[in-house]
């Protein structure tokens, strides 16, 4: 029996004390690493919706839509010149025209007068410093061959709705699109939520007339003479989301410089044509194909 080696009842106590603690230690860890992992993937979430957001937006303002008649602006032009002039064989009807205009000529085509009175489209671009309306470029049909238009009426503003999650109230950001294009680009169509939980949506805006950034541009009869009738240049997006988890708040803020790709304005619009009318001068062979230019 001397002979006869093993453990004794207190090196099994004490081995089994010491897993014991291993074990306990091993799962506190486990669930650590599990309870980290969940909060670093709800953070990657919250910024994702919110960048996702930001590049819904900075598209849509990259493609923002300003339309000009140019047909109508000549005829403004001839009819402000007091020159009368003649209808080509290629000008559409109606008595309007898109050739330079002739001193001292008539006009001889007797058009049919027009079923309805025209009514010149507007797309205007309405800002302020909490929300924003205008039209883009940046729609997309939902069936092949559909009669809609390539551009539509779109909104964001910051106001209230529920969480999917916890049912209850917050700030969140909407997003307001419409394919009917009217007078009024700030009413209409539907409104889907972006983000939720945020608590600041500012928004500032830059163009020609503007020494500074500005928290309004508005482009109809409101604005001011240096933003009625002209698109801005750029906009200046802020955007914060700020979320409770019990006694700790944690916050994202992000912040994006927006430039509109073709504002087109009317003096950016001048300076082209001047530059198509200098080269015609010095190149009369190339006549032609630098007026078509000019009114693409």
């Amino acid at each position: 029996m001397k002979n006869q080696k093993g453990f004794t009842l207190l090196e099994v106590v004490i081995t089994l004390v010491i897993l014991g603690t291993l074990t306990v230690a091993t799962a506190q860890a486990i669930q650590q690493a599990i309870k980290a992992k969940n909060k670093l993937d709800e953070q990657i979430d919250d910024a994702s919706r919110m960048r996702d957001a930001l590049k819904l937006m900075e598209r849509d303002i990259n493609l923002a839509y300003h339309h000009r008649d140019i047909e109508k602006e000549l005829n403004d032009l001839v009819k402000k010149s007091g020159q009368t002039t003649s209808r080509g064989t290629g000008a559409p009807a109606g008595g309007s025209f898109f050739g330079a205009p002739t001193t001292g000529a008539t006009t001889t085509s007797q058009d049919p007068p027009r079923e309805a009175p025209r009514r010149d489209p507007v797309t205007n671009f309405m800002g302020t410093n909490e929300a924003i309306d205008f039209v883009t470029m940046n729609g997309a049909r939902t069936l092949r061959n559909a009669p809609v238009a390539d551009f539509i009426e779109v909104g964001y503003i910051l106001k209230e709705c529920k969480n999917i999650v916890d049912d209850q109230s917050s700030k969140c950001l909407w997003r307001r699109t419409t394919p009917y294009v009217d007078l009024d680009v700030t009413k209409g169509g539907d409104e889907v939520v972006l983000v939720e939980n945020i608590t600041e949506f500012k928004l500032r805006y830059i163009g020609k007339g503007k020494q500074d950034w500005v928290n309004e541009w508005k482009t109809d009869e409101s604005g001011d003479g240096a933003t009625k009738g002209r698109f801005p240049t750029g906009v200046e997006i802020s955007l914060t989301m700020t979320k409770d988890k019990g006694s700790t708040k944690k916050k994202y803020s992000m912040q994006l410089i927006v430039p509109v790709h073709f504002p087109n304005n009317p003096e950016e619009t001048n300076n082209n044509q001047s530059g198509g009318t200098n080269g015609q001068q010095g190149n009369t062979g190339n006549q032609g194909a630098s007026g078509a230019t000019d009114f693409q």
